[in-house]
């Protein structure tokens, strides 16, 4: 009975390897996908609420909360803006990712209608901020579309920076925007999950060294949008690791509990696995009852 115990336990444990082979084959994301933040834009705290000195919302009137593509959104009017101090646990220096859904009410007629903006401020006048890692639009002879762009600052090639060579990004309709940089493959973007083809406008499409650390972060900046659900992650993430639906993530995270969007796949594996567990269990339980009214 026991060399049959031996045999069935390891039985078990290739199932179980052979589950774990599979779930990475099938590019199921691990529970930490590497989300840094978070912002979900439900809701505003001002600094009288939170009794903090420095206040997050910039311009007058600040960004409205309006309906956005998953529960509430911040809809700006490019004048005002929202502004987050930087800090250690939100700095990526290798692989970084920028998501977020997006509405354009209109095109500015400026180079950077910024969705999001991590930047590095060395004095007080807006002269002395430098973009450090970003995403944003850019209006085109086309009126009704733009273009992405998205760079980095990094300590040996310093700013480099990308864009779609067609205006992707429309206006009165949600869209998916990302900006991928990723120290194997260079600098990517996608809309709605696919890789669309950029120029390099300045600089390399795969920059060496590290990304430079910032002090703040913006959103909305010189832009006439809606924005929801920005998230930043310190991995180059793939277009199935992308919060493209109201996934598991999303709900999770508003308990700030981080999963992967492939978290009902997971967990039937895991299901799974204990299924061929308590089965083995039974056999050998049936096999032992058996062996003994044999003798």
């Amino acid at each position: 009975m026991r060399s049959l115990t031996y045999i069935l336990i390891m039985m078990l444990a290739v199932v179980i390897v052979g589950l774990i082979f599979a779930a990475k084959s099938l590019g199921i994301p691990s529970v930490n996908s590497g989300t840094l933040a978070l912002w979900h834009f439900d809701e505003i705290h001002t600094p009288e609420v939170v009794g903090d000195s420095i206040s997050i919302l910039g311009g007058m009137p600040p960004p409205l909360i309006v309906e956005g593509k998953y529960g509430k959104a911040l809809s700006f009017d490019g004048k005002n803006f929202v502004y987050v101090p930087f800090s250690s646990s939100l700095y990526a220096p290798d692989d970084v990712s920028l998501e977020a859904w997006i509405y354009v009410k209109a095109f500015k007629e400026v180079d950077y209608n910024n969705i999001i903006v991590i930047a590095y401020r060395s004095g007080l006048e807006w002269q002395t901020t430098t973009r450090i890692c970003g995403m944003a639009i850019t209006p085109s002879p086309d009126p009704l579309r733009g273009f992405l762009r998205g760079y980095v600052y990094t300590d040996r090639d310093h700013f480099n920076e990308i864009i779609t060579t067609k205006p992707v990004i429309p206006i009165g309709k949600w869209v998916h925007v990302a900006f991928v940089r990723s120290v194997s493959t260079g600098m990517h973007l996608y809309i709605n999950g696919e890789e669309t083809e950029v120029n390099v406008i300045y600089g390399v499409r795969n920059p060496r060294g590290k990304i430079l650390m910032g002090t703040e972060i913006y959103f909305g900046h010189d832009a006439e949008v809606i924005i929801d659900e920005p998230r930043v992650s310190d991995a180059a993430l793939k277009p199935t690791q992308f919060l493209l639906t109201n996934t598991m993530e999303l709900i999770a995270s508003r308990t700030e509990i981080d999963v992967g969007p492939n978290l009902l796949l997971a967990i039937t594996i895991v299901a799974v696995a204990f299924a061929a567990a308590w089965l083995l269990r039974r056999v050998i339980q049936t096999w032992g009852i058996s062996s003994r009214f044999k003798e």
